[in-house]
């Protein structure tokens, strides 16, 4: 049996390899970079990631496929757990309930309330944002300090443009299930961070992917409908939901409608040489253009240099804007931030379309699209546009397909 797979980002070489794994014949279509967004940049003395920069440790998937291809994972240092998030003033996130009781990230009168979450009746929605939820639940200025970096870090979104359901779900269903969110996690006895360390490779992403793609046959060729791929026994799209309704369009209309409902959110990522005070893993912003800067010279082996992340849903016309200008703005965000500085600009990356948006009512569109594509034989969608935007989740739903696949033969 012959299976394309469309896409070589992390979702389409991991899809691959497992389907090679269980003995088919499989090709992979790339139009550029093999990587995808996971993709390491050497300039010089220094290594930048024009994307994700790791993952937490905490998913057996993950960890499996690295040990199973021979990619050396590397932790973060100590480093990674001191996080900061900048709103008037620099803040130190709290890493204990200690900390966060002597903190002024929040004044007292929202502290009383954000424990006042106990006595919060349940009122679980069909969906609803972010901000409605915590705002609800939590108080407004949680979600100020907490839940906008938060989403700018994760999604580079904002508390109003996500959906709580498909964005947190674990978050959301803490309520469903247990009537509250202090509630569920006593009973569940597990705290509100997530698990696991932050994990990458010596010489970053980049390091991995050279190994998935290793013994794959991947041709370099873009795809532009499903009847350049006549002949394949079954066709995976791995790409960003408007590239995959580019291609199924002609003879999916419908299905194509619903993909391109999909948002996205555009990010620059600047990469510089130079220090930072103070240390850590980085920091976050509640309504600078500049959402974060991530210290990755000061948590992992091999990196020499400071990345800062532009525009997201916060701020979308970076998307019209010159690489000078954009590297103007942060500039002064940074100066804003930390004050006097060295850093000097080393690389510079735009993604018009970096990161799927999972708005109110992306649920609605990822069952719609499950619905279209329950009546196509041998054609399947996987990436991150759809039930999770992070590495491990790639992972994890490419070998849950392939697994599906292996049992339909």
């Amino acid at each position: 049996m012959k299976i394309a797979v469309v896409g070589a980002g992390i979702s389409g070489l991991s899809s691959a390899y497992y389907l090679q794994k269980f003995g088919f014949d499989v090709d992979v279509f790339e139009k550029s970079k093999i990587g995808g967004k996971a993709f390491t940049i050497k300039k010089d003395e220094f290594l930048f990631e024009e994307g994700v920069n790791g993952f937490l440790d905490n998913s057996p998937h993950t960890l499996e496929l690295c040990e199973e291809i021979g990619a050396k994972t590397v932790k973060a240092n100590e480093n990674s757990k001191i996080r900061y998030i900048f709103d008037d003033k620099l803040y130190k996130l709290p890493a204990s309930p200690k900390d966060f009781i002597i903190s002024d990230i929040l004044s007292i009168k929202d502290k009383l309330r954000l424990f006042g979450e106990l006595f919060v009746k349940a009122n679980p929605q069909d969906d609803e944002s972010v901000a409605s939820f915590t705002n609800r639940r939590l108080g407004e200025q949680f979600t100020e300090r907490f839940m906008r970096p938060m989403t700018a870090g994760i999604y580079a979104s904002t508390p109003e443009s996500l959906s709580i359901n498909a964005a947190f779900p674990k978050i959301a269903n803490l309520e469903k299930e247990y009537g509250g969110l202090f509630k569920g996690m006593i009973k569940k006895r597990k705290g509100g961070n997530p698990s696991g360390e932050l994990t990458s490779f010596n010489y970053g992403m980049s390091e991995m992917i050279a190994k998935l793609a290793k013994n794959l046959n991947i041709i370099k060729k873009e795809i532009y409908s499903l009847n350049d791929l006549a002949g394949y026994d079954k066709i995976i799209l791995a790409t960003p939901a408007f590239e995959s309704a580019k291609i199924v369009k002609k003879r999916y209309p419908k299905l194509a409608k619903y993909l391109n409902q999909i948002e996205y959110t555009p990010v620059a990522i600047i990469g510089f040489s130079g220090d930072i005070e103070p240390e850590g893993f980085g920091i976050l912003t509640t309504k600078l253009n500049t959402l974060g800067i991530l210290m990755d010279k000061y948590i992992f082996p091999n990196r020499n240099g400071i990345r800062v992340m532009v525009g997201g849903k916060r701020f979308e016309n970076i998307k019209n804007m010159s690489p000078e200008e954009i590297i103007a703005m942060s500039l002064e965000d940074i100066q804003n931030i930390i004050g006097e500085n060295n850093l000097e600009v080393e690389f510079f990356k735009l993604w018009k379309n970096a990161i799927p948006n999972y708005k109110v009512g992306h649920i609605e569109i990822v069952e719609n699209i499950a619905r279209e594509l329950n009546q196509i034989e041998n054609l399947y969608l996987n990436s991150n546009a759809y039930k999770g935007v992070s590495f491990n989740d790639c992972i994890k739903h490419s070998k849950e397909l392939a697994v599906s696949i292996k049992y339909q033969k």
